[in-house]
């Protein structure tokens, strides 16, 4: 089982931010974007202007396990940032192979804590995400959408973490 992030946009006052446990474990999220594909991003999704409603905090990034608001004041940036992640992507081959996470191989000798990066590769490696590239802009091309829409401050995106 997948674990992914789910999207949805709603229309501003049509059900309050914290209103979300009918949305958990739902299948039918407009945008779902596997954590390891959203954790490449993460970096720039930093940026963004956001509100964590379990704790009535403003923010910036995503709540990678709990839901989070992006509204007009994030919407904007949201919009731009999966714009230039569309463009971007767009110039790459039908399956984009990135770098993921770094996968460790534990244990190993005490003796190897000290070591030069070139030596990394007896510790673990970096595994390799595969990702269907117009799949992956289809996603990406409906969240940039749903920024436009929240930065009018008549919607709002609902992010819900893993």
């Amino acid at each position: 089982m997948s674990m992914d992030h789910n999207f949805w946009l709603f229309q501003e006052g049509e059900r309050s931010y914290t209103e979300n446990h009918d949305l958990w474990g739902r299948q039918d999220a407009p945008v779902n974007i596997d954590d390891e594909m959203l954790r490449y991003f993460l970096d720039t999704l930093l940026w963004i202007p956001t509100f964590n409603p379990e704790k009535s905090t403003d923010g910036f990034g995503l709540n990678m396990w709990g839901p989070t608001i992006i509204n007009q004041t994030g919407g904007a940036l949201f919009s731009q940032i999966f714009t230039s992640w569309v463009q971007l992507f767009t110039c790459g081959p039908k399956c984009l192979r990135l770098k993921g996470p770094f996968d460790w191989q534990w244990p190993y000798q005490e003796s190897e804590h000290i070591m030069n990066e070139d030596q990394l590769e007896t510790l673990g490696q970096y595994t390799q995400l595969e990702i269907d590239r117009d799949r992956l802009i289809q996603q990406l091309t409906t969240l940039a959408q749903f920024g436009k829409q929240a930065a009018t401050g008549d919607f709002f995106i609902l992010h819900l973490g893993i």
